[in-house]
């Protein structure tokens, strides 16, 4: 019985007396019959109908094909395979698109599509893969609606994308704080291409402002409309008005009583404004300044920084233990009455143009009633400009976790010293009306890693930062305005002030690590120097020429309701040791 089936079979079975291949024109045939496995001289199966007509269309070269048979007797069939070439490319036409220009993505398509040669839709995938990279890369996702020859002119393969435009951006939890204000800061808008990095950083920015607690925002959310999302954001706000009164003892171990009231948001609209009166016990009066701040000045985003004052200004004391007058002797000061305004104005996207006033009077205060404890006066006007130019790429802007910053500032001054005593008395060369300009060079730079897609945007993560300031001053100046290298926000280690020149360098190194969202642990080296000036008080020895010292240490930053808080635990290199206390955020 099996052998009768066989028989029956090898009689049925049809034999391929031919293959011809027709529709082609700038494809050979031979490619094709060599992709298929109907061939001719063998039996044929329809089965392989199916697959033959996958394989050809798999070469991506075709639109269509379909293989046709014809009996030619019950031993034989002839085959006609009928494909439809896809079109010779001629150009690339690129529409819908804003973000990248229309070359770019062409250079994209030729590296798999040669032009003058029939496209290959198996080049599609490769191509939309790097054209949606190339968005991604930018901080953008697109979504291809095209990528084929165009219907009414098949020689140009056309590539259509459509950018995702953000809808409406929803504002919720908003208290104090007005809409508009938190509107200024996000450079995201209605109708425009969404950008997730620019959304990263309008959130960062908000953040790093600390008028929030908590900034929420949701993914993107689809409306009825093709390419548009909305965009959520919720909000808890923080507290950023503090009044108050108290005694504290300063750095000298004198008693200062003071009033305050300062406000980062004032009535929230985002504007700065900051009201302090102070009275040490040991006299000199009492000090009193006021400030005011407003970040988007205009339309333009123009910031406008105003300030007033009367203050006593004490000198080698601030912000390290054991002070340089810890013994009550040598304690002298000034009182600064005048008043600054200054105006910055963004250039670009990432440049920013400073112009700034500061004017005041100053006279030396000595507390002391011994002739032979040191002091300096140098009593009399000051005033100078501010022209400044920044590079700035920070992410955020304050507290930053990467990104660069470059600052050149320009600052031709004008004195007139009517009066001269102590410790400089011998210099008379400042007395009368002198000119200066103080030039400086400052460098930023903040490493962090990467944050994890689903990440929050506000995740604490290790930062390392470095920064390198070099300053020139050349003309007359008064003894305080020579440029100081020591204390909490130089060189770490030395006492506050304890270097002066005509010139100064200043390089820190830091490694930020978190324990919480509001508290880091800090690893620290200084290493500066400042030569060249004039003045001699004490024994703080000076340099005419470059004489680098170096501090490091270990510190602690914390964020508090009444602001950034810092202490540092600092050695130097020459076995001294000090303790450093600031308030407000490091460089």
């Amino acid at each position: 019985m099996m052998l009768f089936s066989v028989m029956c079979w090898a009689q049925g079975a049809q034999v391929i007396k031919s293959v011809a291949v027709r529709g082609n024109q700038n494809l050979n045939s031979a490619g094709i019959l060599a992709a298929m496995k109907i061939k001719e001289g063998k039996p044929f199966s329809r089965a392989d109908i199916n697959t033959d007509e996958d394989s050809i269309l798999n070469m991506g070269f075709f639109k269509d094909v379909k293989i046709l048979t014809r009996d030619i007797s019950a031993t034989e069939i002839e085959i006609f395979v009928e494909v439809q070439e896809n079109p010779i490319v001629k150009e690339v036409r690129v529409t819908g698109n804003t973000v990248l220009n229309s070359q770019k993505i062409t250079d994209i398509v030729l590296k798999y599509q040669a032009m003058d040669q029939v496209f290959n839709n198996r080049n599609s995938r490769p191509i939309r893969t790097d054209i949606e990279a190339a968005y991604s890369k930018e901080g953008y996702f697109v979504q291809l609606l095209a990528l084929e020859p165009d219907v009414n002119s098949p020689s140009t393969l056309l590539i259509s994308v459509l950018e995702p435009v953000v809808g409406e951006i929803k504002l919720i939890g908003l208290g104090r704080t007005k809409p508009s204000t938190v509107q200024r800061f996000i450079k995201t808008k209605p109708g425009k291409t969404f950008s997730l990095n620019q959304w990263q950083r309008d959130l960062e920015e908000l953040y790093g402002t600390q008028w929030f607690d908590k900034i929420e925002p949701t993914p993107p959310a689809p409306t009825d409309k093709p390419g548009v999302f909305n965009l959520n954001v919720d909000f808890s706000e923080a507290k950023t008005a503090q009044v108050g009164a108290g005694i504290a003892l300063d750095p000298q171990s004198r008693l200062v009583g003071s009033l305050y009231y300062n406000d980062s948001n004032f009535k929230g609209m985002g504007h700065t404004v900051g009201v302090n009166v102070s009275q040490a016990t040991v006299g000199g009066g009492p000090s009193a300044e006021f400030a005011f701040g407003n970040r988007f000045y205009d339309r333009h985003d123009t910031s406008l920084n105003a300030q007033v004052f009367s203050k006593v200004v004490y000198n080698f004391v601030g912000s390290g233990t054991d002070p340089f007058s810890s013994n009550g002797k040598d304690q002298f000061s000034e009182r600064r009455t005048g008043g600054s305004v200054s105006l910055s104005r963004p250039m670009g996207k990432s440049n920013r143009a400073t112009f700034g006033i500061t004017a005041q009077n100053i006279k030396a205060i000595s507390f002391s009633n011994d002739p032979a404890d040191e002091f300096v006066q140098q009593d009399g006007d000051l005033a100078y400009l501010q022209l400044g130019y920044d590079f700035d790429t920070r992410r955020p802007s304050q507290e930053p976790w990467s990104g660069q910053f470059a600052r050149f500032m320009l600052e031709p001054g004008y004195t007139n010293i009517t009066r001269i005593g102590g410790t400089v008395a011998g210099d008379t060369q400042v007395l009368g009306s002198h000119t200066f300009v103080r030039t400086s060079l400052e460098y930023r730079q903040y490493w962090s890693r990467t944050l994890k897609e689903g990440e929050a945007f506000d995740k604490p993560r290790p930062v390392t930062a470095f920064r390198a300031k070099y300053s020139n001053i050349t003309g007359t100046v008064p003894f305080f305005e020579q440029l100081f290298i020591g204390g909490s926000n130089s060189l770490r280690g030395y006492d506050n002030q304890r270097f002066w020149g005509n010139n100064s360098f200043l390089a820190s190194f830091e490694y930020r690590h978190p324990i919480q969202k509001s508290f880091n642990l800090i690893g620290f080296m200084d290493v500066g120097s400042a030569w060249g000036g004039y003045g001699r008080l004490k024994d703080f020895t000076q340099s005419g020429t470059p004489d680098f010292h170096f501090g490091y240490g270990l510190g602690a930053s914390f964020r508090t309701p009444l602001g950034p808080i810092r202490i540092d635990f600092a050695f130097n290199d020459r076995g001294g040791n000090k303790t450093h206390f600031q308030f407000g955020a490091s460089f």
